[in-house]
């Protein structure tokens, strides 16, 4: 039988790093667990297969395992004894960061990526295990070169369906600018970055009336600042809070 630990949710959890490499062996060890799952009254199995372990997908799902979510070097199925058994939800979401970026003048950081006729705030996606705070200022550097620092969140926006079938959520912080000098990063995507007015980017045709929105509603306002507070105290696994001024 496969080695395994039971979860706080009448769950089983497979050993990922004693899984057989033969199929022959982990179809039988896995259909002796399933076996013993049963006769336990467990609700739903938890088995991640590496990349090198590939090949055991189909042994899997011929004994009744569903795809639940993959990452690029491991794949993770679920089997459930019954079909109302309950099974935390997939991620339904991507995370997305814009910088608002003003600079003395008064004037706003935008981009144009390359093949788009608009203006937009610099920003991009939050890595897996990125801090927003952290992705916002490196997007905002690789995109114009502008180095600046978080100060606030100013908004979100949810957009469903998105890529992949999912939904997205979008954060627009506000920053501070340490340099003013543009320098664009990554000129694959990004084909211009500038300081403009704010009157100047509102009145323009070209720029989409959302991302206008975004501007007008945004400039001179105050948000949500980051806590200063030791997270430790409350879990190991706070990983950034951001609460309103009092």
């Amino acid at each position: 039988m496969l080695a395994f630990e039971y979860n706080q949710f009448n769950g089983v959890i497979v050993d990922t790093k004693h899984i057989p490499q033969d199929i022959k062996s982990f179809s039988q060890q896995l259909n002796a667990l399933l076996q013993h799952t049963k006769q336990q009254n467990k609700a739903v199995v938890w088995l991640t297969l590496d990349i090198t372990l590939s090949h055991l997908i189909a042994v899997a799902t011929e004994q009744g395992f569903t795809f639940h979510n993959c990452l690029p070097d491991q794949v993770t199925l679920i089997y459930k004894s019954k079909p109302e058994d309950f099974a935390p939800f997939v991620p339904t979401h991507s995370i997305g960061a814009g910088g608002l970026v003003q600079n003395e003048h008064g004037d706003i950081l935008v981009i144009r990526e390359h093949g788009a006729s608009n203006y937009k705030l610099p920003g991009g996606h939050v890595e897996l295990g990125e801090k927003i705070e952290d992705a916002v200022i490196r997007e905002v550097f690789e995109e114009t070169g502008i180095k600046a620092h978080f100060d606030s969140i100013l908004g979100m926006a949810s957009t469903h369906p998105y890529r992949f079938g999912k939904s997205n959520i979008y954060v627009i912080c506000k920053l501070l600018p340490e340099t003013t000098s543009i320098d664009i990063q990554d000129p694959l995507e990004i084909d211009d970055a500038k300081w403009v007015s704010p009157i100047d980017y509102l009145v323009d045709n070209n720029n989409s009336p959302f991302n206008k929105y975004l501007v007008k509603s945004l400039l001179n306002t105050s948000g949500l600042t980051k806590s200063s507070l030791d997270l430790s105290q409350f879990s190991t696994l706070k990983h950034e809070v951001f609460l309103s001024q009092s």
